[in-house]
Parts: C-alpha cells; sequence; structure tokens
C-alpha cells in the first residue's frame, strides 16, 4: 500500500474506547483518516473528546496563569 493510500484510509475511532466499556454503537464512533487517528492517540492516548477538551482548556488557563513557567507547571500536575 502507498503512502498516499494508506493516509487516505478510514479508520473507526471509538469515543468510549472498548477496554472502558465502549461499545461499537454508531454514537460511538467517529470515521477519521488514518493520520489524523493515530495524531489523536499520540496526543490524547485513550481519552474521550469531552477529556482531551478539557485537558486543553486546563493547559490553556495554566499558559495564561504561570506566563513562562506554564510547561513545568503543567508536566507536573498532568504529566
Amino acid at each position: 500500500m502507498s503512502k498516499k493510500s494508506k493516509r487516505r484510509k478510514l479508520t473507526r475511532h471509538h469515543n468510549i474506547n472498548r477496554h472502558n466499556g465502549g461499545t461499537d454503537a454508531v454514537e460511538n464512533i467517529i470515521m477519521l483518516k488514518n493520520r489524523k487517528h493515530e495524531y489523536w492517540h499520540i496526543l490524547f492516548g485513550d481519552k474521550t473528546f469531552a477529556q482531551a477538551g478539557r485537558l486543553l482548556l486546563r493547559a490553556d488557563k495554566m499558559k495564561r496563569k504561570e506566563g513562562k513557567n506554564w510547561k513545568k507547571t503543567f508536566e507536573t500536575n498532568y504529566g
């Protein structure tokens, strides 16, 4: 399979993964291009969309509050 066709392939992403009790129900699955699916798991692991959103909001809030030290504080608390 060429790199180009591999990028275009769609894969099923479970919002609540099966390991945590998620099902194959339509409302729990979103189709993502393979590369985007890989990136999701690199960035957020097995977090749900809501959990990832809360994590990003906390990081943004911490960045605004901590200024230059935000990355160290974030890694200490959530890394």
